[in-house]
């Protein structure tokens, strides 16, 4: 009787109502506090009452050993940050939502009739409750457009652009940018659809620092669903500012359930936790849930969400005048090892060179633009990507720049190690290892050493300080290494430092089995 008053049938398993939502097995998956599990029950039947179907989900982490499902699947991963794993939402499908079955282990493993990448119907929200974690430099939230099914466009200006570069000329690149997903009429673009909602946009919302505190999140594409959704979320005991709307503009993203609508994944990102051990633990419980929330009723929703504006870029302190000090730097190096005539590897900004802008990536505003793989890209960060290095022969690689935590144009820097065209994260060095790197390298610099790093990487560090050894396990032999510095929300803004005032790092190869005195 139930399933006849609506125009679509939920699975057998996640049926529900209001009585039975105290005993949702899913519920044990991710422990809320008795509080907040209070608050998602008022909720879910409140809007159960209303003519809402609501499918509950759960979170689970993605790190570097997931990676294994994308490799089997499409050959290659996502550039993850190897200590930084991702929280990604896992969903259950409804009956008529079409789902590829060679998705299926696209991401990771779920739970069965799950999966972390959905569609979204235009009458249905997906809302999250959440405990935040404790303290730490980052959070943030938000929602992507994983696959869309269109055709390549080998017009596209970065197409051509990676394609002719002298420099930057990489096939591998070029594949992951713009190769198909398993299923053939469908590209990979993993794009970001607007702002993220991270610590800085809460804290301005919440008055406070968002640590530790509840915290609900609504990802539609409707105004007045989200209106309708936070109304019972404060009904049910929510703080009004404590609710946070991510606008799925349905002139961006192409909504529905069947085939041929885009599928999207939701994920947080948490990174450098005050206290490691304290972070460790959220991680480990992850008290945060997620729901489908879904209209069957004859309610009518028209108003749809605009294409959202990206916050603008800002920067404290222009490192562009810091040039002459990298090149002094450089020289430093090479002197010091003896090899004047070491190759150097430049670094790209990803966001100028590549254009890594989802928006632009999913043919927005222009177009002509896209379909591209946008690797799964923030406007809370500023990434720099490396040429490609080898280090099988005794090379090690010295990566050194500037440091943006030390200018003041970055909450936190980080430079991982990537196999590649794997594109799997393997090894990162934060700023905190970072820091005073540059020290004794002082008397060729106009400005502190401070403001700078030197850092090395090897497949032995034997007699070097300020080093990091990637293994066979890491990276095999033969395989090829790619750098990516990531600078994460300039303090006292809400996105990442503007690039074209950040300096690009650079890598010098240096020959390993002549290594300077100590």
């Amino acid at each position: 009787l139930g399933l006849a008053l609506f125009p679509f049938a939920m699975p057998a398993q996640t049926q529900h109502h209001p009585a039975a939502a105290a005993t949702d097995p899913l519920s044990k998956v991710n422990p809320l506090p008795a509080g907040l599990e209070q608050t998602v029950r008022q909720f879910r039947s409140k809007v159960e009452g209303q003519g809402f179907a609501v499918m509950r989900g759960y979170f689970t982490l993605w790190g570097v050993e997931d990676c294994k499902y994308p490799i089997q699947t499409i050959g290659y991963c996502y550039g993850n940050n190897p200590t930084a794993p991702y929280v990604v939402a896992v969903v259950p499908q409804w009956r008529d939502e079409y789902w590829e079955p060679s998705f299926h282990h696209l991401l990771n493993q779920p739970l069965r009739n799950m999966s972390s990448i959905y569609r979204l119907d235009p009458r249905e929200a997906v809302v999250i409750v959440a405990e935040m974690p404790p303290a730490a430099r980052y959070f943030g939230l938000g929602t992507n457009v994983f696959t869309r099914e269109i055709a390549f466009n080998p017009e596209d200006m970065i197409y051509e652009k990676v394609s002719t570069d002298p420099v930057f000329n990489d096939p591998l690149l070029l594949g992951i940018l713009f190769g198909a997903s398993p299923d053939p009429a469908r590209r990979m673009l993993v794009s970001s659809i607007g702002n993220s909602t991270n610590n800085v946009v809460m804290k301005d919302q919440m008055g406070a620092a968002p640590w530790g505190k509840p915290a609900y999140f609504v990802v539609t594409s409707d105004a007045g669903l989200a209106g309708k959704m936070k109304a019972e979320l404060i009904a049910a005991g929510a703080d009004p500012d404590a609710i946070f709307t991510e606008p799925v503009s349905p002139s961006l993203v192409k909504l529905g359930l069947g085939r041929s609508a885009d599928d999207l994944v939701t994920y947080i990102r948490y990174s450098l936790p005050d206290d490691p051990a304290a972070g460790g633990q959220w991680r480990e419980t992850l008290p945060l849930t997620v729901l489908r929330v879904r209209d069957a009723s004859t309610r009518v929703y028209n108003q749809a969400f605009a294409i959202p504006t990206y916050t603008p870029r800002s920067y404290n302190f222009d490192e562009t005048g810091l040039a002459d000090d990298v090149t002094a730097l450089e020289g430093a190096v090479r002197a010091k090892w003896g090899q004047p005539d070491a190759a150097t590897v430049p670094f790209f900004s990803a966001y100028k060179f590549l254009d890594l802008v989802g928006q632009h990536c999913l043919g927005s505003p222009d177009p002509k633009r896209g379909p591209m793989d946008c690797l799964g890209d923030t406007q809370d960060a500023d990434y720099q990507i490396s040429g490609s290095v080898q280090i099988d022969n005794g090379q090690v690689i010295a990566v050194l720049g500037t440091l943006s935590t030390e200018t003041g144009n970055a909450t936190y820097t980080s430079v991982s190690v990537n196999w590649f065209p794997e594109l799997v994260g393997v090894k990162n060095i934060d700023d905190t290892q970072l820091k005073g790197t540059a020290t004794s390298f002082g008397s060729v610099l106009a400005n502190s050493p401070d403001l700078f790093y030197v850092y090395y990487v090897a497949r032995d560090c034997t007699g070097l300080m300020n080093c990091v050894e990637v293994s066979t396990k890491d990276v095999p032999r033969g395989g090829t290494i790619k750098f990516i510095q990531r600078n994460y929300i300039n303090p006292g803004s809400t996105s990442g430092p503007d690039p074209k005032r950040i300096l690009n790092p650079v890598a010098i190869v240096l020959d390993g089995t002549h290594r300077p005195e100590k």
